[in-house]
């Protein structure tokens, strides 16, 4: 027998063996490689047990004909879940990689609540243990994201925060778990956000709970 048909039969032999279909489950089960274990990390908020249960069609399917897109399917169903990144341990164990949406807020607009990530994207709530320190925003606004955007460049203690309140003229309240409150203007806050750390850390500005900069160039202390 030549080579060719060697590699024919072994082909044949490779397709036929490697899988069968169980019709009364319409799944699929491979004695080449068939996956045994499923190891799952990154999960915070996105429940464990949930997840992998969701994932249990893959046991016993052949790890090297790894069906991603099955996987990827059931992994958009969570708003949490960013990506995920998979890696094949021979000879029959998935693990299973999960980069999570990050929240940076919670969000309430009347009735309605959601998780804010700093890109924008809305998370429907749930109560989870992991973030129920966030701060929170009222009001309906916008521009979220480019704010806390600046925020961040300019090196702000977001830790600090306890809650944001947007005005429907377009400008931001900060209210700090101490209790202190600063008024932004509507615009050209930047170089307040650079300063504003300094003097919450003075003690000459200690008394004070509002720092009010809504009007140009002046800052009121109440």
């Amino acid at each position: 027998m030549n080579l060719k048909n060697k590699l024919f039969l072994l082909l044949i032999f490779f397709i036929v063996f490697t899988s069968y279909n169980y019709n009364d489950q319409k799944s699929k089960f491979s004695f080449f490689f068939p996956i045994k274990e499923i190891k799952i990390k990154g999960t915070h908020a996105v429940s464990l047990t949930k997840f992998k249960a969701e994932l249990e069609f893959l046991r016993n399917t052949s790890l090297f004909f790894l069906d991603k897109e099955a996987i990827i399917n059931v992994s958009d169903r969570y708003d949490f879940i960013l990506n995920i990144q998979l890696s094949k341990k021979y000879p029959n164990t998935l693990k299973i990689l999960v980069l999570e949406n990050i929240p940076v807020a919670t969000e309430i607009n009347g009735k309605k609540r959601n998780y804010l990530t700093k890109e924008g994207k809305k998370i429907s709530y749930t109560d989870l243990k992991v973030y129920e320190n966030l701060p929170v925003i009222f009001g309906n606004h916008n521009n979220f994201s480019s704010f806390f955007y600046k925020l961040e460049k300019n090196n702000f203690k977001i830790n600090n925060i306890k809650a944001f309140y947007y005005f429907e003229v377009g400008r931001w309240d900060v209210i700090l778990k101490d209790g202190r409150t600063i008024k932004l203007p509507e615009t050209n806050y930047e170089n307040i956000i650079t300063e504003i750390d300094s003097l919450l850390n003075n003690p000459s500005f200690s008394q004070y709970k509002i720092f009010d900069y809504r009007i140009k160039d002046q800052l009121i202390l109440q």
